[in-house]
């Protein structure tokens, strides 16, 4: 009986860790994809020199939407639902793009910081939490990553 009950200990202790270290790799895989979405951002926005978002002319505005709808939401499969102010200039599909223009002494120009997010959701916590009389609301949440671009500095700056 006792090598019956040490049995299934190890069993369940098996299972838990192999539930760990899946979770372990589904947020490590989620924060890469989020990390590459980002740079790619980033790395148009400083390809094109783009010193204005607010006053691109209406082709790159399109450009630059299809290109972050296309290559980035559609190829890397990303997209994540978040809330954004209207004070954003770009806020879609997990992908904000805030600009900032830098006058300080010899710089001159704008840069942008771009953020993407990916949640995390945690159902099998919900029955462990509803087990212990707890309320059993879904646990869940959102990370972000933020990067710079360098400062891009316009033909009339």
């Amino acid at each position: 009986m006792r090598d019956a009950f040490g049995g299934s200990f190890m069993i369940k202790l098996l299972i838990v860790f192999i539930v760990l270290y899946v979770s372990f790799t589904a947020i490590a895989l989620n924060y890469a994809k989020a990390f590459k979405v980002k740079n790619k951002v980033i790395q148009y926005i400083e390809d094109n020199e783009i010193t204005d978002v607010n006053n691109m002319n209406a082709k790159a505005k399109q450009n630059m939407r299809e290109y972050i709808q296309k290559d980035v939401v559609e190829n890397m499969q990303y997209s994540v639902n978040i809330s954004c102010p209207a004070t954003y200039v770009y806020c879609e599909d997990g992908v904000i793009i805030v600009p900032h223009i830098e006058n300080d002494g010899n710089k001159k120009g704008t840069y942008y910081t771009v953020t993407t997010a990916f949640g995390w959701n945690i159902p099998f916590l919900n029955v462990l939490l509803r087990l212990n009389n707890q309320n059993g609301q879904n646990v869940s949440g959102f990370w972000t990553i933020s990067g710079e671009t360098r400062t891009i500095v316009g033909p009339n700056k």
